[in-house]
């Protein structure tokens, strides 16, 4: 199953938001991809919601302001065993409100 090599790169940053593009082209492992999915977690949190990315970038909303994130990417392919491991988290902290 296909696993992403880079994490997420950051795009914009908000109080309570960030704008992230997957890196889904950059894999290890086979295709195609045809599921996309963006999983996130405050740095001492547990890894909460996934969320499917069907666009090239993605919108964390309602997040908290100052706050640290880790945010990673899920990518499956078809077939039994599709989805592969978790790529390298991105952290970043969400700015001051």
């Amino acid at each position: 199953p296909p696993t992403p090599i880079a994490p997420p790169e950051l795009l914009a940053v908000g109080a309570t938001y960030l704008w992230i593009k997957p890196n889904a082209n950059s894999i290890i492992g086979d295709g195609p991809i045809i599921l996309k999915e963006v999983e996130y977690r405050t740095t001492t949190g547990t890894w909460a919601e996934t969320h499917i990315v069907d666009s090239p970038n993605y919108k964390l909303w309602h997040l908290d302001p100052d706050v640290e994130y880790e945010i990673r990417v899920l990518l499956t392919r078809p077939g039994e065993g599709g989805t592969g491991p978790p790529g390298p988290p991105l952290t970043t902290r969400t700015k001051c409100a």
